[in-house]
């Protein structure tokens, strides 16, 4: 092939790179970590972190809301509910500061409609091998919804329960 048509790794890098710090392209999704923590929220065009979500730790359990960057670096106000999602603390910063709120207070604060889904290590389902009956019927509910004209975007296992429902204005609807 000639060089002009060639695929160059670094280039399409920058051009992502680029168009993230242009900020004008969002995403709603997930992003997991090694070490079992997961971020949920707004996305960047690279798939990390950039805007409002929830970071869920896998260790504690606890659960970070507030507006995050690629490094997972929380800036501004933010919260922090406890693993049983019993208890809020307020964030600056990513830095617990200003003590323990009430949870219809946290919950207005950070403009969330319910309390983050408990996740922790204790709590996530063991993962299973390969089942051939599991997978036929993945595939049946997928061949059905494409049979039916319906969206085959949506997920047989039903909506994620860690994306953050945010509140809505009044003005939005």
């Amino acid at each position: 092939s000639s060089p002009a048509r060639a695929f160059h790794p670094g280039r399409a890098g920058r051009i992502s790179a680029a168009m993230a710090k242009l900020g004008k392209v969002e995403f709603t999704g997930t992003y997991c970590y090694a070490t079992g923590d997961m971020y949920c929220g707004t996305l960047d065009v690279t798939g990390k972190p950039a805007g409002r979500g929830i970071l869920y730790y896998y260790e504690s359990g606890e659960a970070d809301v507030g507006v995050f960057n690629g490094r997972l670096q929380q800036t501004g106000e933010g919260v922090r509910f406890s693993r049983e999602r019993d208890a809020a603390y307020r964030l600056i910063d990513g830095e617990l500061e200003g003590g323990s709120l009430d949870l219809e207070e946290a919950l207005r604060v950070m403009e969330l409609e319910e309390t983050p889904a408990i996740r922790f290590k204790d709590n996530i389902p063991t993962p299973s091998s390969y089942d051939p009956a599991r997978w036929k019927q993945n595939k049946a509910y997928y061949i059905y919804r494409q049979l039916s004209g319906l969206p085959e975007l949506e997920s047989a296992f039903g909506p994620s329960p860690f994306i953050p429902a945010w509140r809505k204005d009044e003005a939005e609807e």
